[in-house]
């Protein structure tokens, strides 16, 4: 399950915002000549360096939310780097996990600065990005508060449900419902034959 960064958090600063990107580059000096270059990988991982100001009172759900989340993997909606620019924006939803400890100081009273590295999930290379979650996705709930998801019917091969869930991947863990061409025909077909029968069973009503 993918874990998001509260909305209701203040986000990282703009300005200082550091990256740091491993090119995997070995070089040897020569006795004579130029140094010899060669790259190890080409995987690129990134680090940050992240800032965040908040209030005291703020701080104190956001430390208790960063002890309990934000050392595994978790989606923050708004970061700039290569994969924001890869989709034509200027910040886009990266998935990360923070690698340092908390540097905490006092700018002004009342107001504190937190300063922490973070790197970015090696899958974020092999996909566009961590998705934005919208109406279309599933949420399982609980059950005093189902999922808001529209009821799934399996069907049957005769008559296949008229959803799909796509299951997605840890990088986009969509659960997206669409429906596939060849059900989408199915469906319409049964909807005509409900349809008829509905209407006969009127007629017989009358």
């Amino acid at each position: 399950m993918t874990v998001y960064y509260p909305e209701t958090f203040r986000c990282a600063q703009i300005t200082p915002y550091q990256i740091a990107v491993d090119m995997g580059l070995l070089r040897t000096a020569m006795d004579g000549g130029a140094y010899r270059q060669r790259r190890v990988y080409r995987t690129m991982p990134h680090q940050f360096r992240l800032e965040f100001i908040m209030t005291v009172v703020e701080l104190g759900a956001w430390q208790e939310w960063v002890n309990v989340n934000a050392y595994d993997f978790f989606t923050i909606q708004k970061l700039e780097s290569m994969y924001a620019g890869k989709i034509g924006e200027i910040s886009s939803p990266h998935s990360i996990r923070f690698i340092s400890n908390l540097d905490i100081d006092n700018p002004v009273y009342g107001w504190v600065r937190v300063k922490v590295q973070a790197e970015l999930d090696p899958l974020q290379a092999a996909n566009s990005g961590p998705l934005v979650p919208s109406d279309h996705w599933i949420i399982g709930g609980t059950p005093a508060a189902p999922s808001n998801a529209n009821t799934i019917i399996a069907g049957s091969p005769g008559a296949p449900s008229s959803i799909r869930i796509s299951a997605g991947s840890p990088a986009q863990p969509a659960a997206i419902i669409e429906p596939p061409p060849e059900v989408a025909r199915t469906t319409e077909a049964n909807l005509v034959r409900l349809t008829e029968q509905s209407e006969i069973r009127t007629l017989l009503e009358i």
